[in-house]
């Protein structure tokens, strides 16, 4: 199966690096993450991807959160569980760098995306707190040498 199309609000299977880890070589765990936002650096082949984490885990201290309606995870093809995708920290990577197949699915390496309604309000939250310098970034690819 193809990789999908890379797009916004797309929810693939990603092996994030939590910023309370970045000097780490690898991630410890895949989840679920968002693809906030897109990019392409001048002279640069790459497209780069904001991608945000979506855990089970409610937001600990210093973090922020937005928790996905039952509406968006059926969209998304996340579980029902109570999930929370994070606004505070954020990987910027490749595409489609340390992508993963689903569990049980090789070859498939996204859920599904998010409803548009419910992308654009977390995407209006998640860059004005980046607007605000309070997003911790974690940066996962290697810089190009000119």
């Amino acid at each position: 199966m193809p990789l999908p199309t890379l797009d916004l609000g797309l929810v693939v299977l990603y092996e994030y690096l939590w910023h309370r880890r970045k000097d780490a070589p690898t991630a410890d765990k895949v989840h679920p993450a968002c693809v906030i936002a897109t990019f392409r650096n001048e002279g640069v082949a790459d497209d780069f991807v904001v991608y945000l984490p979506i855990s089970h885990t409610a937001p600990g201290e210093g973090e922020v959160g937005v928790e996905l309606s039952q509406h968006a995870k059926r969209a998304a093809g996340l579980d029902s569980a109570p999930q929370w995708i994070l606004i505070s920290e954020c990987n910027i990577d490749t595409w489609p760098q340390d992508l993963r197949s689903l569990p049980g699915q090789p070859g498939r390496f996204h859920y599904g995306h998010l409803p548009p309604s419910e992308f654009r309000n977390l995407r209006d939250r998640f860059v004005a707190r980046y607007r605000e310098k309070k997003v911790k970034r974690v940066l996962r690819y290697d810089t190009p040498n000119p």
